[in-house]
This record gives structure tokens, C-alpha cells and sequence, in this order.
């Protein structure tokens, strides 16, 4: 009795020296210590069975051991995103994009709107950017995308005097027959060395402006594609 006796107070001392211990125990140190101590009792488990015989159950064992051994935390906090963002840079632009809010923005790099950001433009000012930044595609496309997110459908740098003058002015221009090189370099307004670049960036941008959507015509766009098609096959 006396034997049990002692065991049972050894255990409890045991068990108070470590609960202290424990409570005044580095969080970090005590997770290595458990880790280890999983790895070990895994890899005594693995070995007793190999030893006995029964190889089924050491497999298991020894994926564990294997886990604990990581040199990583046993729980690990996710912290939460801090937004994630995209930046890009054209001759003309250094443009942000905000994937979290999908908000974008960019500021000007040259030009007479050199320093401001696209955000603080007005319609005809932007128009005016789009035509000095035309040659260059992918400021264009920049462009664009911003253009479409914060105005959607309704932009338009074209009032109805100009859309109503360029029409009459083709219209008057056209003599009935197929479009000639020069009716379709006037049309865009373009010079007779354009390029192939500079051919599609006016196509587009004219577009923009005397789409029917936005204050134009099925004559004018009919008449700028067909202009853009002239020029590209010859």
C-alpha cells in the first residue's frame, strides 16, 4: 500500500510541476516539444509493429512522423490579404489596377497633360489624350479599359456639330463609286505614309467618336470600316 502510496503523490507532484510549467511556457516551445514528442511516439509505434509483424499499421505511422517533422508550425494564421494590385507602364502611362476594388487609374507621363492622373480629366480632355497617344497601342488599350469602366457606354468626345460636319463632309466627298485610297486616308485623316498601326489606331478612335451609339451613324461607320479595309489591303 505504501508503494501505491508513494507512486500517486509522485504523480501528482508530477502533474503540478508540469501544469505550471506549462503555464508558464513559451506557446512556440511548447509546440516543438509536442511535435517532437509526436514524432517520436509515431516513429516507436511504426518501429513496434515493423518489429511484430503487422506492416499495415506502420505505413501511417510513418506519414505522421513525416507531418510532424515539417519545419512549420503546427497551426498556422492565414493573415488577411492586403489588396492586390497590378501596375504597368507605357511611354505614355503608368496605370494602377486595384483587383480587389477593380478600381484603376493612371498617371500621365507626357504631353500637355503631363503629371495628372486619368481620374481628374473631363470627357474632351481624355478625347484630346486619345488622339496624341493613338500610335501607341498599348497605352491605347489602357486607355480604353479605363474609359470603359468609368463611363461605360455613354462616353463620347464627339459633340453633334462635329459628328454632323465630318458626315456632311463625307458625304459630300463621296462621288457614288468605290471609295478611292485618298477618299479613305481623308476619312480616317490620315497622311498618305500612314502606317499600319497608325491606320487601325484612327479606325478606332473614329469609331469611338461617330458610332452610332454615340451620336453617329450606320453611314459613318459603315464608311470608316470601309475606309480601314482599303488602306490594310493595299
Amino acid at each position: 500500500m505504501l508503494a501505491y502510496f508513494i507512486i500517486g503523490v509522485s504523480l501528482l507532484l508530477a502533474i503540478m510541476i508540469g501544469g505550471q510549467a506549462l503555464a508558464t511556457a513559451d506557446p512556440k516551445n511548447i509546440l516543438k516539444a509536442a511535435r517532437i514528442a509526436a514524432v517520436v511516439v509515431c516513429s516507436v509505434l511504426a518501429g513496434f509493429f515493423i518489429l511484430t509483424g503487422r506492416f499495415a499499421y506502420a505505413p501511417p505511422l510513418v506519414v505522421a512522423a513525416l507531418f510532424f517533422l515539417r519545419n512549420k508550425p503546427m497551426f498556422a494564421g492565414r493573415k488577411p490579404s492586403a489588396g492586390q494590385k497590378s501596375d504597368v507602364e507605357t511611354d505614355w502611362l503608368q496605370a494602377t489596377l486595384n483587383h480587389d476594388s477593380g478600381e484603376m487609374d493612371a498617371v500621365i507621363l507626357r504631353g500637355p497633360f503631363e503629371g495628372r492622373q486619368l481620374s481628374d480629366l473631363s470627357q474632351a480632355e481624355i478625347g484630346d489624350f486619345y488622339k496624341q497617344a493613338e500610335q501607341d497601342e498599348q497605352t491605347i488599350a489602357i486607355l480604353e479599359s479605363f474609359i470603359s469602366r468609368k463611363f461605360g457606354e455613354d462616353f463620347s468626345t464627339a459633340d453633334d456639330n462635329e459628328t454632323s460636319s465630318k458626315e456632311n463632309r463625307t458625304r459630300a466627298a463621296s462621288g457614288g463609286g468605290p471609295m478611292t485610297r485618298q477618299e479613305a486616308l481623308d476619312i480616317l485623316e490620315l497622311g498618305s505614309d500612314a502606317s499600319v498601326a497608325e491606320i487601325k489606331a484612327a479606325h478606332r478612335r473614329l469609331m469611338k467618336k461617330f458610332h452610332p451609339d454615340h451620336n453617329g451613324s450606320d453611314y459613318m461607320a459603315a464608311k470608316l470600316n470601309e475606309a480601314k479595309d482599303i488602306l490594310l489591303k493595299g
